[in-house]
């Protein structure tokens, strides 16, 4: 038996990831933890996207439904050959989670010479670049996908401190992030679990765009581009806000409404960031596309250039879309964290703004209601998401935590419910903010 969702204990802890094959030591610890009932893999749950969802969310915030065609999944791969006969047994599969901590832990220590050898060179400018992008941090979760994350963390901040100080690309650095990283993260389903956290709002800008470039090549994976313009995607998303370390640090943090000229300053960045990675040899032009075109709107009304339509790049449209939700579902020093799911609606309600067929991409890969968030259903009772559902991102798998009354549940009552099967529930609500990570 094979697990259709990830199984999680009420405190939110993922205790097996989706599609673990069960056997009997996972079966016991499930049961020891109090997991009484699970969600197997079958067929009939592979049914089509239903596009008349969308349809009609979209004509409730008066959009034009999404097109009819659906991006094509890609192509399954095949078989490996058979060894012939008598060959030699092949080599034992490496742990490339253990392999890639090892490489975190050597390129932590590289970091934080190459940070100390910036800050005598540079003085007080790299003093203050370093605290405005901030310190990649560990990911404070633990899984098999963890180190990747922590890996990117490190790369983006070591690609940064070379493209502003050294105008240098060091092709080690991309040789990881490529292979290591990037081909690793963009097939990953479970975005929302690799998340890096603002840690604090004057040091939020390294982990914006960490959390962009997973948003982002994410989408570009699900929307069958190659690995090339995959990596370019990603890329472009890890450097698209890196010109406002060039913008004064009290501008974008302020507590209050900009003015007319603190505004202009504040926009410049994309021109900025666009001609700092252009006077970069080895930068790729594809990753200052997305730096200058992410704040262009489809009908015209972004900035700095006022494009609109083709004009503006596929891989713009990924990152401005990804860029919009990552900042309104995290704190910002003027405003609390809006919920994922009135963000989705803000993008999917913007259809003279952002791409539809990438905007449903998108939303097909996160869901209104992402994994780990506590929800509140029509019947009165609370529960955990505990997977988003692609084919119906509005009905996701969702454990139940309280009944009706709010009273919290024992765990043997603590059913797992699929609400695509589900139509008499329906999520009304998320009710408060996603379940703290454990370890």
């Amino acid at each position: 038996m094979k697990l259709a969702s990830a199984v999680v204990s009420v405190s939110g802890q993922r205790l097996l990831p989706p599609g673990a094959m069960l056997d009997q030591e996972k079966i016991d610890f499930l049961s020891k933890n109090g997991i009484r009932y699970i969600q197997i893999h079958e067929k009939s749950y592979e049914e089509s996207i239903d596009a008349a969802v969308f349809a009609d969310v979209l004509k409730n915030m008066g959009a034009p439904p999404p097109p009819d065609t659906v991006v094509p999944p890609p192509a399954p791969a095949q078989k490996p050959p058979e060894a012939p006969a008598g060959s030699a047994a092949p080599a034992p599969k490496v742990d490339k989670a253990e392999h890639v901590k090892k490489i975190v832990l050597e390129r932590r220590d590289r970091l934080a010479d190459q940070k100390k050898k910036l800050a005598e060179k540079h003085g007080e400018k790299y003093t203050t670049v370093s605290y405005t992008l901030g310190d990649p941090k560990p990911l404070p979760v633990a899984g098999s996908d963890a180190p990747f994350v922590d890996l990117l963390g490190l790369l983006a901040r070591d690609l940064t401190d070379r493209l502003i100080f050294e105008r240098q690309v060091d092709q080690e650095t991309m040789q990881l992030l490529t292979q290591d990283v990037i081909a690793e993260l963009s097939g990953r389903q479970n975005v929302m679990n690799l998340l890096t956290g603002a840690y604090s709002v004057s040091r939020y800008l390294l982990s914006h765009m960490v959390n962009v470039s997973l948003y982002s090549m994410r989408v570009a994976s699900e929307m069958g581009l190659s690995s090339v313009e995959v990596t370019d995607v990603a890329v472009g998303a890890m450097l698209h806000d890196i010109g406002m370390v060039l913008v004064p640090i009290g501008l974008w943090t302020s507590r209050r409404e900009l003015s007319t000229d603190a505004r202009s300053q504040v926009e410049k960045h994309c021109d900025l960031g666009a001609a700092l990675i252009r006077e970069t040899p080895n930068a790729r032009e594809e990753w200052a596309t997305p730096a200058l075109e992410h704040h262009e709107r489809l009908n015209g009304s972004g900035y700095p250039s006022g494009k609109s339509g083709k004009q503006i790049a596929l891989s713009s449209k990924i990152v401005q879309i990804c860029d919009v939700y990552e900042a309104m579902t995290s704190d910002r020093s003027y405003r609390y964290a809006r919920f994922p799911d009135i963000s989705m609606k803000h993008i999917l309600g913007g259809p003279d703004q952002f791409d539809r067929d990438v905007a449903q991409v998108f939303c097909k890969c996160l869901g209104f209601y992402p994994e780990g968030y506590n929800v509140k259903l029509s019947t009165g009772e609370h529960a955990v998401v505990i997977s988003s559902n692609p084919k119906n991102v509005f009905r996701p798998v969702i454990k139940l935590v309280t009944d009706p009354a709010g009273t919290a549940l024992v765990p043997d009552a603590q059913l797992e419910l699929d609400l695509t099967h589900r139509l008499d529930l329906r999520v009304i609500e998320i009710s408060n903010r996603r379940f703290a990570p454990t370890a």
